[in-house]
């Protein structure tokens, strides 16, 4: 509560030297020469290295590890929470309004997996919602286009055992406003996925997707009898 009391007043300083020079004597954050933290972004991190990106104003970051590469750059009243790691590669761009959680300490026995790499110039637009429950990697000169798309990396089973696994998007990859994809997706490169669409299950080669009705496939999963069920909290979860 103490460190994040004092990310809030450092964040509020009025000169962009004076906050980097207190970040890095306060909290050991490694912020390079030609980088910049704007106005009222809260950077509450265990670990921080900023190497020539560029945060604008009114952002909420927290991560225990968070990376910024030269080029890099995060828009306006973006919120980035409860990861336990965040990359941002060389010229990519999170633009404003994105949301990028992970799950509340102490409620996941798979912390150390919720992580979000957003890959080379690649570009998230605005209004996105990212769930960080396990891995998002995101590769090279993706676009996130529009808005409201969304990243489920967790679901549930009708007995309320939590199911989550890793999400992977190819190279040059188009993802349509208002899409949502779902745990365990593998989109491989070179693919435009039409705004609107459910991507339910992975993408193995390139072309244009698009998803418009509704079909029944099967029976809902029932994970009660699974062996790699882990009891943590009161709670049970599978992994994938």
């Amino acid at each position: 509560m103490l460190r994040r009391l004092v990310a809030v007043m450092i964040a509020i300083v009025p000169f962009a030297f004076l906050r980097h020079a207190l970040y890095r004597l306060l909290f050991g954050y490694h912020i390079s020469r030609g980088s910049h933290v704007g106005f009222g972004t809260i950077l509450d991190c265990q670990e921080c290295l900023i190497s020539g990106g560029d945060i604008g104003w009114g952002n909420v970051i927290q991560a225990n590890q968070f990376h910024m590469e030269c080029g890099s750059q995060i828009g306006k009243l973006n919120t980035i929470r409860q990861c336990h790691s965040v990359h941002f590669s060389e010229d990519c761009a999170v633009v404003d309004r994105n949301k990028i959680i992970g799950t509340r300490p102490g409620i996941s026995p798979f912390k150390e997996h919720e992580s979000f790499v957003l890959g080379e110039k690649s570009i998230v637009t605005s209004g996105h919602h990212f769930d960080v429950s396990d891995t998002i990697t995101i590769g090279r000169e993706v676009t996130i286009g529009g808005n409201g798309c969304q990243i489920w990396t967790h679901g549930f089973d009708p007995n309320r055992i939590k199911i989550q696994a890793p999400v992977a998007v190819g190279d040059n990859v188009y993802i349509g406003s208002r899409s949502i994809i779902v745990q365990g997706v593998t989109i491989c490169a070179n693919v435009s996925i039409a705004a609107g669409t459910v991507v339910s299950k992975s993408i193995a080669e390139p072309g244009f997707y698009v998803s418009s009705q509704l079909t029944r496939k099967g029976d809902a999963p029932d994970y009660s009898k699974n062996q790699q069920i882990v009891e943590f909290k009161n709670a049970r979860f599978v992994r994938k």
